[in-house]
């Protein structure tokens, strides 16, 4: 699929209600794995015992990005009413989130910063190369549909996000990263790639043209809707 193509596809099924949705799910999801380790739910406020805790800590944090991205994106999508599959991998057990929005298959995966190369792994190259995607989906990770997804002829996106390389502290483990990548269908390099948290993707999507376009037509529309006939009685004008 030519770069062309992939663009026409991410500015016609991808929105930027859905993104920043997601992004804004991330960002309390990543608030909330800082908060329950500095404040773990149902127990006292305790004095830290040492700042080599921090290290620990961080540790923690960061590898709790990976559930994170997976809950805000069922969130998104359950906002949006997009369809998604919670799976099992076969292989290992592991846990992923599959989102669906129209040509897109949609997940996630954390990242330590923005000139992160492909990491591959069999799941993702299958969901890469759409014509192994449903092999891979139905088959390999075959535990029952909550809501179909169909992979055929789709172009799998990655929403990759992160945190800054810092301390363990409020700002250091908030979200401070997020890009939208498009692998190839080996999942070895990227075909698109966009900084969302910068309005990179905004930009080359032309979401501002677009909704401005829309709140013009709603506007024009509005006009019309609420002009009155210059013959109305007294008794026909709703109080």
């Amino acid at each position: 699929m030519s770069e062309s193509e992939i663009l026409n596809t991410l500015q016609r099924d991808l929105q930027e209600p859905f993104m920043t949705s997601l992004q804004d799910a991330l960002r309390g999801e990543y608030a909330k794995n800082y908060e329950d380790v500095v404040s773990p739910p149902g127990v006292f406020s305790i004095t830290r015992p040492h700042s080599e805790l921090d290290r620990i800590d961080l540790q923690t944090v960061r590898r709790a990005r990976r559930s994170s991205g997976m809950r805000a994106l069922m969130r998104s999508c359950t906002d949006h009413g997009t369809p998604f599959q919670v799976k099992s991998l076969a292989c290992n057990g592991q846990q992923i989130v599959v989102g669906q929005i129209g040509q897109l298959l949609v997940v996630t995966e954390p990242i330590d910063n923005l000139s992160a190369r492909p990491e591959h792994a069999a799941y993702k190259a299958d969901l890469a190369a759409s014509h192994f995607a449903i092999r891979q989906l139905e088959m390999d990770l075959g535990d029952g549909w909550r809501q179909r997804i169909d992979a055929r002829n789709t172009i799998l996106a990655v929403v990759q996000h992160g945190m800054r390389s810092g301390g363990f502290n409020r700002r250091d483990t908030a979200l401070e990263m997020m890009r939208l990548v498009v692998p190839d269908a080996s999942f070895s390099s990227w075909l698109f790639k966009a900084n969302v948290m910068n309005g990179e993707l905004s930009a080359m999507l032309d979401w501002s043209n677009f909704y401005s376009v829309q709140a013009a037509s709603r506007t024009q529309e509005d006009r019309v809707v609420v002009t009155l006939k210059s013959n109305l009685g007294e008794k026909d004008v709703e109080r």
